[in-house]
């Protein structure tokens, strides 16, 4: 059995989401929409389902999966017709080939295996149309706060999750990370970190792993 089978709890989701609800997903949706394709969207790892719901609202067609019998069922008790759906990442996609134009997977990898992870790659490249979009996020492996998170079984450097989507078929993949704040979370720390990681883009001072990336074929 896959470990994050295990880690699907009411506990473990509280403390994820907080105060969370889909407002808070605006800006993912936006940058969605910017870099993805328009048609049928899919949510992998889509827990409590806020990213589903507020792709709904924007009038967008999307379909969330989640493990969690739990979060599934909170999901369509809060949004009524919400779809989401129970389902393993390892277990493949439910879809036909060349079916999606757009996938999302928001916090999601760093919480499988690296076995599940390679599945889930490879089916979201066969389920993807020509031109088809995937965008992952996902703490990086130097970030020290995010490592020590148990449910993070599976943390990448920026280069190796891009290798790995590079591996499946996948082009035109393009990093989209944020640096790690050394210097404290001031503002005018943050702007010089962000310019020292703009010119110098190494792994060990990338607080994120997030590829967006395309299946040209």
């Amino acid at each position: 059995m896959v470990k994050h089978r295990n880690l699907h709890t009411k506990e473990i989701f509280e403390q994820a989401y907080g105060n969370r609800d889909w407002n808070w997903y605006r800006s993912l949706v936006a940058e969605s929409i910017k870099y993805g394709m328009p048609g049928k969207w899919l949510d992998l790892g889509a827990g409590l389902g806020f990213f589903v719901e507020c792709s709904q609202r924007f009038g967008i067609d999307c379909t969330g999966l989640e493990g969690s019998a739990y979060a599934v069922n909170e999901a369509k008790k809060r949004y009524t017709g919400i779809d989401i759906k129970q389902h393993f990442l390892e277990d493949g996609l439910p879809f036909e080939n060349n079916s999606i134009s757009t996938i999302v997977c928001h916090q999601t990898i760093e919480h499988i295996s690296p076995e599940a992870a390679r599945i889930m790659l490879k089916e979201s490249y066969r389920v993807l149309k020509k031109d088809g979009v995937i965008l992952i996020y996902s703490p990086c492996i130097y970030n020290r706060k995010q490592r020590t998170e148990e449910t993070h079984i599976n943390l990448y450097k920026p280069k190796q999750l891009a290798a790995e989507l590079n591996r499946t078929g996948f082009v035109n993949i393009r990093r989209m990370d944020n640096p790690r704040m050394f210097l404290g979370n001031y503002r005018i720390a943050k702007f010089i970190m962000s310019g020292i990681f703009k010119i110098f883009p190494f792994d060990f001072l990338s607080a994120s792993a997030n590829c967006i990336a395309v299946k040209h074929v």
